[in-house]
């Protein structure tokens, strides 16, 4: 890049105080929100976890580009556009200026004279970025395709629609309930599969709360196009998805809803062609000084809850990562409550379809506050059969799978011991016998892991669901397991 040895123009001072004004405005009227899971990651990233490579030159030298000032222009476009922000579109345009004012003002070099107050004003950025985040999932903005009266299924539909259309069909695509969206760590698989030699990998989960075998049977079959279907198909979850003597009001309410009906007109759920967001600037492409490069410190730390994949494939070609593909759309759902059916409000799931809870099980403080159920008042074992309607949806998806030589992995997830009361433990040992059995007979592999982590709670952030920590100990299980035939990542 040209460089020339003469002090640039200062910025006036009229346009800092506008700027100044504009953002102190700003923050003032949206300071009171709070800021999700995904973006404290991606703050993360960008102040500790990397760091930017730049190029060496004489102090007395500046780039014929400044990227501070840059910066200081891109976060007043964002604290313009924030003043008649009100639609979903309107704010995400907002937080696209305010990820490339960050990334310009990371990318001030460390021997300038600015940098320490660059930093300062990184940390102020990611704030607004916070907020601005925010604003979207409050704004809500129509769905593309009809609802499917499941506000989860319809998020995750339209971040999977998303990610399809960012990155290709996945690889391995996991599905099942809550259990299973907290439960199987894509980022995590993808790690440990790609350190037995299968790297670059992409894997989404599509847990759904409340989700049976019918729920995913329909969704595999009806909903997602035969573009859209992955190489391999994950079904985490246990004994309840396919117990078919209780009513399955999951799959009653889908098949009743406005998208489903759209569905069964031949109508299947799809994006709108892309349009430039009202009032965006065309940035320019990532500056060459910003490249982030991981530290030895984040290449060792947990895995990123961002789209690695997407990551992983604009790395490979010589074209920067555009920021509307860099900062996938967060999608916001439920606080986990500690029941199966309940739903979910205040998390973030990540780009990857998976929830991060990080609550640690401890039945002394958690009977406190809940009430301890009994396997024998347990709707979801009350009453019980493993013949109907949910042995069908099975039978049903892995008859498709056959066809479309996709193979079907049937993961029984780990539960606690304080779980696993009489009544419970009989219903697991029968649906362990039943799979096992059509295993065999239909050609399905089948992964009992019930009793992996039964003595450990810290596993666990209720008696039936993983947390962030035995998410990752079942994702490196699964990927040791030499009975599954992950298949070989595609290239791109």
């Amino acid at each position: 890049m040209q460089r020339f040895c003469r002090q640039r123009p200062a910025i006036t001072s009229s346009l800092k105080a506008c700027s100044v004004t504009l953002l102190c405005a700003f923050v003032a009227g949206c300071s009171s929100s709070s800021a999700p899971n995904t973006t404290a990651q991606f703050i993360s990233r960008l102040t500790s976890g990397n760091r930017p490579v730049v190029s060496e030159a004489p102090a007395t030298c500046e780039l014929a580009v400044d990227p501070f000032s840059e910066a200081i222009n891109q976060a007043m476009n964002a604290a313009i556009l924030a003043q008649s922000a009100e639609s979903d579109r309107q704010w995400n345009a907002v937080s696209l200026e305010w990820i490339q004012a960050i990334e310009r003002m990371q990318a001030v070099p460390f021997n300038s004279p600015k940098k320490a107050f660059a930093q300062k004003k990184v940390t102020e950025y990611l704030k607004n970025l916070q907020v601005a985040q925010q604003k979207t999932s409050t704004t809500r903005s129509q769905l593309p395709f009809n609802s499917f009266d499941n506000a989860l299924l319809d998020e995750q539909l339209l971040l999977y629609l998303s990610y399809v259309e960012a990155v290709g069909a996945p690889d391995i695509l996991i599905v099942g309930s809550s259990r299973a969206l907290l439960g199987v760590d894509p980022s995590q698989l993808q790690q440990s599969l790609a350190a037995k030699g299968n790297a670059g990998l992409k894997i989404f989960n599509f847990g759904v709360n409340g989700a049976t075998a019918q729920f995913v049977d329909l969704l595999i079959r009806q909903v997602l196009t035969p573009e859209q279907l992955p190489q391999m198909i994950v079904l985490a979850d246990g004994v309840r998805a396919f117990n078919s003597g209780r009513p399955d009001k999951t799959y009653s309410a889908l098949v009743s809803s406005p998208g489903y009906k759209s569905v069964a007109t031949g109508s299947r759920p799809k994006l709108p062609p892309q349009e430039l967001a009202p009032g965006a600037t065309c940035g320019k492409t990532r500056p060459e000084e910003a490249v982030i490069v991981p530290t030895d410190e984040a290449k060792n730390s947990q895995p990123l809850q961002v789209a690695q994949a997407a990551e992983a494939e604009d790395t490979a070609t010589t074209s920067p990562l555009p920021p509307e593909r860099w900062l996938i759309r967060q999608v916001t759902i439920a606080q986990a409550n500690t029941q199966a059916n309940t739903s979910y409000q205040g998390s973030a799931i990540d780009a990857n379809g998976f929830l991060t809870v990080e609550e640690r099980f401890s039945p002394t403080e958690y009977y406190q506050q809940k009430p301890r159920v009994a396997g024998r008042y347990d709707a979801d074992y009350q009453p019980f059969s493993m013949a109907g309607q949910q042995a069908t949806a099975l039978k049903r998806l892995q008859a498709f799978a056959r066809e479309k030589q996709i193979p079907l992995v049937v993961v029984n997830l780990p539960v606690t011991k304080d779980y696993l009361d009489t009544v419970r433990r009989s219903r697991e040992q029968q649906f362990r016998q039943f799979m096992q059995q059509r295993a065999s007979q239909e050609g399905f592999i089948f992964v009992d892991m019930g009793d992996r982590f039964l003595n450990q709670n810290e596993y666990f952030t209720d008696p039936s669901h993983l947390n962030r920590y035995g998410a990752a100990a079942v994702s490196s299980q699964l990927a040791a397991e030499s009975r599954i035939p992950w298949p070989i990542s595609r290239p791109q």
